[in-house]
């Protein structure tokens, strides 16, 4: 004896977009997630010519660094070390302002000091530009032709969103792996062509 079997056959798929009203998302009730961003890393540079930054008014720190500009690095140094690294020409006094962009990614700013004893136009319009940036959104660039940085500021009334971290732990962000505390150092090492 043959049993009728119902086969169900699927129905042919709708065109989503036919009834829009049935497409509309309904609101969402209750506890919603809550997602908090980590700030994992600081960038330490200049600003980009195409950026409009500020500069917080009160984070910043005078400090000996190492520059490696060929990779494009910048190391703190621990300031025992600075009687023994002084003659080295990649190490620097530079004052490590706290900045940040428009795109809200806040970065270290090392400053460069005007060299002593003759006009340094681009370290004094550089300073210029981070005193502007206190209070506007400015953008520094580059112009051979006045030797020193053109600076524009913007017609921008937002003001910036600074991380909530306190200055110090910025800072071991944006130096993690990138402090020299000993002699020994590889990168000292390296510059002293004992690697």
């Amino acid at each position: 004896m043959e049993t009728n079997k119902h086969i169900a056959i699927p129905k042919p798929v709708q065109d989503l977009f036919s009834d829009l009203e049935k497409l509309k998302s309904a609101p969402i009730t209750g506890e919603s997630t809550i997602l908090e961003k980590v700030l994992s890393t600081v960038p330490v540079r200049k600003p980009a010519k195409e950026w409009f930054f500020r500069t917080h008014p009160v984070h910043a720190l005078d400090a000996l660094v190492l520059e490696l500009k060929e990779e494009g690095t910048t190391l703190i140094l621990n300031p025992s070390l600075h009687s023994a690294l002084i003659e080295e020409q990649c190490v620097s006094r530079r004052k490590l302002q706290l900045a940040i962009n428009r795109q809200g990614i806040p970065f270290i700013w090392p400053m460069r000091y005007p060299n002593e004893g003759r006009t340094d136009t681009w370290a004094l319009t550089a300073a210029d530009a981070a005193t502007t940036a206190v209070d506007n959104w400015v953008r520094m660039q580059p112009n051979m032709a006045l030797g020193g940085y053109q600076i524009s500021v913007a017609k921008i009334d937002a003001d910036p969103v600074w991380p909530t971290q306190p200055f110090n732990e910025l800072l071991r962000i944006a130096f993690k792996g990138s402090v020299v505390d000993s002699l020994d150092h590889p990168t000292l090492k390296q510059l002293r062509g004992e690697s």
